[in-house]
């Protein structure tokens, strides 16, 4: 017991110990182990480890062999290894949540107990960079409940034991472990530039009431030197200011009204750390998707207001979407869409039926009425209009029914709605909303995502699928039957968030976050700056 605590100290500290100390047969190693079993705090040479449990069962696996020690493995890698930390920087990593100034000083000491401690160091900075490679540094479910997707798997263990068993480049193998879609690369390339741009100051507008054209105020000039740089200015909001306002908001994704409310100053006061933060937070997230795509799949960026149907890696189809209110948000998830329903009914969900279209029911049951809503009360067996019944007396807590509304111009699905039966009753459809689409911002549904072209969707999934019907879809829709076609091939469907992507040429372009998980992300990556 004495010998195991004297030891965990030496390590600690990084201090000399006698030869005797230590076995090559990695007697100093096991009994590391045993100090761990026993409580002691996961420390190596003042460093923290990341993954103590792993690197626990690495070394019981090997019978406590080293990896890295002279003679070992992986003894000519380790200044490999320090290249991928450093490299990993590049990416968004904090270089020293991966022990790197430890372990360049302890490769530089000769006696045993620092070689020990580089040993373990270098074990924990591959496993820990391998598993923040492979499926992000910030695990999904422990921060963000509405994101679905199932993570990648990655086991680092076996990764490291695989790469020691053939002498492996250990960056190599690292690399690999990155996303390789063509967006992540751009992303990367983005935050290069704007890292190497300086530290360029720009002018913060301060916050207070909307900024509209014809006003005047100290304000307005500071909008002015933001947007039009240094300079004497006058205080009023003339129409050369406006059309700049305009310009800047139709590249940020904003509503191009010339009026400087809270989206827009947000967007304004951007400053180059902020960007590279935002540009951080989407490059994790894209740690977090699998590492492999289909073939075919259908990818919705509710932050961007689109969808985009991708085949052998090549985009097809894209259309702008209407995606959930802030206070009904799109879950992120992938799900397969097995089947389309032509000329739906719309079955009222419980929380909007009690929220949204009870208070209109006992208001004005008629108007609700001649757009097809009926209603089929507890007991009954058969749907009646919204305006045979009395809903004077019916409370939400007390709302048994079910409502749901009949084919036609105004359902609220319009033509078609395609379905990836998931657990939050999302799903994709047609909408009688026509004139949100001319919206910049498109966040006004309940949590579905309305489609500016169904029908296009729909004749390329039955075309997909082999169905001859993929020709008929519009005579499908005339004839105002309601109709479900089931997909023998069902396609999966992507909702994803990202705020920074990439255009068709190439350029990155933000948004702003309409939900607020950028900033959620972005704390989650600064708390693992202290290692």
């Amino acid at each position: 017991m004495l010998n195991r605590i004297v030891l965990t100290l030496v390590l600690a500290l990084t201090l000399p110990c006698t030869a005797a100390d230590l076995d090559p047969g990695g007697e100093a190693i096991r009994r590391y182990l045993e100090g761990l079993d026993a409580g002691d705090s996961p420390m190596v040479a003042g460093q923290l480890l990341g993954q103590p449990e792993l690197l626990a069962r690495l070394y019981r696996v090997r019978e406590h062999q080293p990896l890295w020690q002279p003679g070992a493995p992986l003894a000519d890698e380790a200044d490999d290894m320090l290249r991928a930390i450093g490299e990993s920087v590049a990416h968004g990593f904090i270089a020293e949540r991966y022990h790197r100034s430890s372990i360049e000083k302890l490769m530089l000491a000769e006696d045993d107990s620092s070689r020990l401690a580089l040993e373990l160091l270098l074990t924990d900075a591959f496993l820990s960079q391998a598993l923040h490679r492979g499926r992000g540094a910030v695990y999904p479910p422990n921060l963000d409940a509405e994101w679905q997707v199932p993570p990648a798997e990655v086991d680092a263990l076996a990764l490291l034991q695989a790469t020691a068993a053939v002498h492996a480049s250990v960056s190599a193998r690292l690399d690999a472990l990155w996303p390789t879609d063509p967006e992540y690369a751009r992303l990367l390339r983005r935050r290069a530039e704007i890292a190497a741009a300086g530290d360029e100051v720009s002018i913060q507008i301060a916050s207070g009431p909307l900024l509209k054209p014809g006003q005047s105020s100290d304000r307005v000039i500071m909008l002015k030197q933001r947007l039009l740089g240094p300079g004497e200015y006058t205080p009023e909001y003339d129409a050369g200011l406006r059309r700049e306002v305009e310009a800047f908001q139709r590249s940020a994704g904003l509503e191009a009204d010339g009026i400087v409310g809270d989206n827009t100053l947000e967007m304004l006061n951007a400053t180059r750390v902020s960007w590279i933060e935002r540009l951080d937070a989407n490059l994790e997230r894209w740690r977090w998707l699998p590492r492999e795509t289909p073939d075919v799949y259908v990818r919705v960026n509710i932050a961007a207001f689109t969808l985009r149907v991708m085949q052998h890696g090549q985009p097809v189809l894209d259309m702008n979407v209407v995606v959930g209110k802030p206070y009904r948000r799109t879950p992120v998830f992938t799900e397969l869409i097995r089947y389309l329903t032509i000329n739906p009914y719309w079955n009222v969900p419980y929380s909007i039926a009690t929220k949204d279209k009870l208070p209109l029911l006992k208001a004005n049951p008629a108007e609700l009425a001649a757009n097809g809503y009926e209603v089929k009360w507890q007991g009954s067996d058969s749907f009646v209009a919204v305006d045979a019944v009395d809903w004077s007396a019916v409370t939400p807590r007390g709302f048994n029914h079910l409502l749901r509304q009949k084919p036609g111009p105004m359902n609220a699905l319009g033509q078609i709605k395609f379905m990836l039966p998931n657990p939050y009753s999302v799903y994709l459809h047609d909408t009688p909303s026509r004139e949100l689409f001319a919206k910049t911002e498109r966040s006004f549904s309940s949590g579905c995502i309305r489609l500016q072209h169904p029908l296009e969707l729909a004749r390329w999934l039955l075309a997909n699928d082999g169905n001859p019907l993929s020709g008929e879809v519009e005579a499908l829709v005339a004839s105002g039957e309601s109709r479900t076609l089931h997909l023998k091939k069902p396609v999966p469907a992507f909702l994803v968030y990202f705020t920074a992507f990439s255009l068709d040429d190439g350029e990155v372009i933000f948004r702003r976050d309409i939900y607020g998980r950028d900033r959620v992300l972005i704390e989650a990556l600064r708390a693992l700056q202290t290692p």
